[in-house]
């Protein structure tokens, strides 16, 4: 930018800073309209903040919105500044006007700032219990977003408890918003807040007269819903089927998701059902944008593998047309796949013949390996195929003539002795082909079919020029091509394959490629080549064509995500990875020092402790989802017990990694031979079995003091035990690590020092001697837990 324009900009945000200092609310206005259009077009105007941020107190509703749009953007850059709003966002949200209080709290929200969202929770907690109906439904959101800046504190705040109860509101609205948040705020847990299993009625009422995109939350939800009868699953069914016909794409999807998975539960005719559920659905198909008719046919490709039946009468909505984009092409190409049969087959057959002269290359490509598909499943069809493709190999388009060479070749593989009357077409259109893949399929057609094809030495002897410079795929091929050849015409070819092996033998070859030539190498040097022939030369099986995708598990879960990210990527639930929350304890894995106590199948244990809590940390490397986690603890020498039950999750995902707690107790009356503490834990896979020591480093009492007088006074009055640590090199731990451990240092002079702790209830003090042959403990408290403190002193106080 020259300088008179950095100059004309410079004047004209002196000129916005006045107009927005002015008086006048009009050229207030005016000027915060251009700031914020300034702002959309991508100028940096946060320099203007101190002044807009005086427009905020103001009764004009327009510069209002204009200055909350603002901030909003500019508000973490000048966090500092503002924090001096806070109080103009309460005022706002207590204002009498409900599209104030609604405008104050939606922007309270917005702010991703630790300092202000502190200040937000109780004005928007009053909010959610506000006459008007349109500030409730946007408190209850705005919970959601705090919930992403400041968990603990909302947890703590009694929000949970409010959010809950309107999902009983009577404004539908309000309902749909409540269920939004309560599946945000559930995403982000580690367990949830609430379970929709229990009452569907609101839901239920709410949803038909709730706004478009808010049915589609409404039936997100209700799709993670297991009915508890068949009566009720077709309930359900019923209420959903007037959603297929639904102005919003996105709403007849969900709609179709819901009534799909119900149906499992359901005993209603699933023909009668079908016909119902498929017209209105398909339609969107020919009367929606590509990006629409994507998601549809991803939908529906889902869909035929489990009903492939449903759709065959519907064969034509999924014929190409000449001005579809090359993704919906190749989406309906798979479904028309799937659709096959005796009594459409020629007509599919007819229509990828009519695909395969496009310009679309992607297209063309798909489209041979379609047909090749169809003849691999409809043997009584395939000559038809391969008519087709024997023509396009030899057409003047050479992606065609490679891809038709490359299906052949499986169909040659597929129908052993019936279609080698196509290899003669095959050898005489290979002068063009460059694709790898077609290289490899001529090269080895080449070589099985050696004794059905003339000259067949001096076809393939054109392949060697380039040797060195194709791809590792063609010179595997190539070796084993010439073996066949030699072993067939050893006196023909017994020159090229020395080449070949000479070359292929070169330290400059792939490793694999080479390994290959040498094994060849040394079976064809035995004394006879009988043995050779048997392992290279022989009848192969025929290919098997594989119509199942995916497993049923897999299957079934991108089923229930259909029209979701999972179901139209093809990416499992499970491979997503998202991180919980842990109420009262946020990103606790980060925080603590865990201790691995278990590892094995894919399964990860680790513990930690503080004062009275024990933490267990599940890691889940498996592929499989766990679940039914419970915890027992064998009685040991010190009494440890667990008071109360962790709090596990009700499942723990593949790649997901969670922190539970609960509470324990040294009790005396519950002792043990063990020394170790001995853990059962109980899952889904089975139940498994681990150690830890009684960790003191850990349980001491936090924020633990005393003064030198009450450390004297313990120290005359309690049981006395001395432990030498009988290595010179072994040194106290630095001031900064005993705080951290929660070891108190009373005093200290030259070398001794005075150390106090509190554990299991008892205060223990230490008097540490430094001596030249090494550190000597004289530790005094009560005798419960003495024996544990004299064993665990170098641990406990040292650095090792």
């Amino acid at each position: 930018m020259s300088k008179l324009f950095r100059n004309e900009a410079k004047g004209e945000v002196i000129d916005l800073r006045n107009q927005l200092d002015s008086n006048d609310g009009e050229t207030r206005k005016k000027a915060a309209k251009r700031v914020v259009a300034l702002m959309r077009a991508g100028e940096n105007v946060g320099n203007l903040f101190s002044s807009m941020l005086r427009c905020v107190k103001t009764d004009d509703l327009e510069l209002k919105r204009l200055t909350y749009l603002y901030f909003v953007t500019y508000a973490e850059e000048q966090s500092e500044e503002a924090i001096m709003a806070v109080n103009t966002f309460i005022q706002d949200s207590e204002d009498r006007n409900p599209l104030v209080r609604a405008l104050a709290v939606r922007t309270m929200s917005r702010i991703r700032i630790d300092t202000i969202a502190e200040h937000m929770i109780i004005p928007i907690k009053q909010r959610l219990s506000d006459k008007d109906p349109f500030v409730r439904k946007t408190a209850v959101l705005a919970i959601a977003k705090l919930f992403e800046i400041i968990p603990e504190s909302v947890e703590n705040s009694g929000v949970f408890s409010i959010l809950i109860k309107l999902l009983k509101d009577e404004n539908p609205l309000v309902v749909s918003n409540s269920a939004a948040a309560i599946c945000e705020i559930n995403s982000k847990r580690s367990s949830p807040i609430y379970e929709f299993n229990d009452d569907l009625t609101p839901i239920i009422n709410a949803i038909v007269d709730s706004a478009e995109w808010c049915q589609i939350t409404l039936l997100n939800v209700l799709s993670q819903y297991e009915p508890k009868n068949p009566d009720e699953a077709q309930m359900l069914i019923q209420r959903f089927l007037s959603f297929l016909k639904h102005a919003n794409p996105a709403v007849v999807i969900g709609a179709f998701r819901c009534i799909f998975i119900f149906m499992e539960y359901s005993t209603m005719d699933i023909k009668e059902l079908l016909s119902q559920i498929i017209p209105p659905f398909i339609s969107l198909i020919s009367g929606s944008d590509p990006e629409i008719q994507f998601i549809v046919l991803r939908t529906l490709s889902l869909f035929v593998l489990k009903y492939p039946k449903a759709l065959t009468k519907e064969i034509r909505i999924f014929f190409c047309k000449y001005n579809d984009p090359s993704y919906i092409k190749i989406e309906k190409l798979d479904i028309m796949l799937s659709l096959v049969n005796s009594n459409n087959v020629s007509l599919i057959i007819s229509e990828l013949s009519e695909y395969c002269n496009s310009i679309d290359v992607d297209f063309v490509r798909k489209s041979i390996r379609c047909l090749g598909q169809v003849a691999m499943m409809r043997p009584d069809d395939a000559s038809a195929c391969v008519d087709i493709l024997v023509k396009l190999v030899s057409g003047d388009a050479i992606y065609a003539t490679e891809e038709s060479i490359v299906v052949l070749s499986d169909l040659l593989r597929t129908y052993p002795g019936r279609f080698e009357s196509a290899i003669e077409k095959v050898c005489k259109n290979i002068e063009g082909v460059k694709d790898p893949k077609a290289k490899a399929a001529v090269v080895w057609i080449l070589g099985e079919y050696c004794n059905l094809i003339e000259n067949v030495d001096v076809i393939i002897d054109t392949f060697l020029d380039n040797f060195d410079s194709e791809p590792p795929e063609v010179q595997h091929q190539l070796i084993s091509s010439f073996v066949k050849l030699y072993l067939q015409r050893p006196d023909e070819t017994r020159d090229q394959l020395q080449w070949i092996l000479n070359e292929a033998t070169k330290e400059s070859v792939l490793p694999d490629v080479r390994n290959r030539a040498i094994t060849y190498w040394r079976l064809l040097s035995a004394d006879s080549n009988d043995t050779a022939k048997k392992i290279v030369i022989f009848n192969k099986k025929p290919v098997q064509i594989h119509t199942d995708r995916y497993n049923e598990e897999i299957l079934s879960q991108f089923l229930r995500g259909i029209g979701t990210v999972s179901g139209v990527l093809r990416i499992a639930t499970t491979d997503f990875k998202t991180m919980k929350y842990m109420p009262e304890d946020l990103n606790e894995e980060e925080e603590r020092d865990f201790t691995q106590v278990y590892s094995s199948n894919g399964f990860i244990v680790s513990l930690d402790y503080d004062d009275n809590l024990l933490y267990i940390q599940l890691e889940n490397t498996s592929d499989s989802v766990l679940s039914d986690f419970a915890l027992a603890l064998d009685k040991n020498a010190y009494g440890f017990t667990l008071i109360s039950t962790p709090n596990f999750p009700a499942k723990l995902n593949p790649t997901e990694r969670i922190v539970a707690k609960c509470s324990y107790s040294f009790d005396q009356n519950n002792h043990g031979p063990k020394e170790n503490l001995s853990f059962a834990m109980k899952t889904s896979a089975g139940v498994i079995y681990f150690n830890h020591f009684t960790d003191t480093r850990r349980m001491f009492k936090r924020e633990f003091k005393i003064k030198k007088k009450e450390f004297l006074e313990f120290f005359a009055k309690g049981e006395e035990v001395v432990v030498p640590s009988n290595n010179a090199q072994i040194r106290l731990c630095e001031d900064e690590e005993m705080k951290r451990r929660n070891i108190q240092i009373v005093a200290r002079k030259d070398d001794e020092v005075c150390l106090a702790v509190k554990f299991a209830g008892f205060v223990y003090v230490v008097d540490v001697d430094v001596t030249k042959d090494g550190l000597v403990f004289c530790i005094r408290g009560d005798k419960s837990f003495l024996n544990l403190m004299s064993k665990a002193a170098v641990y406990t106080f040292c650095e090792i």
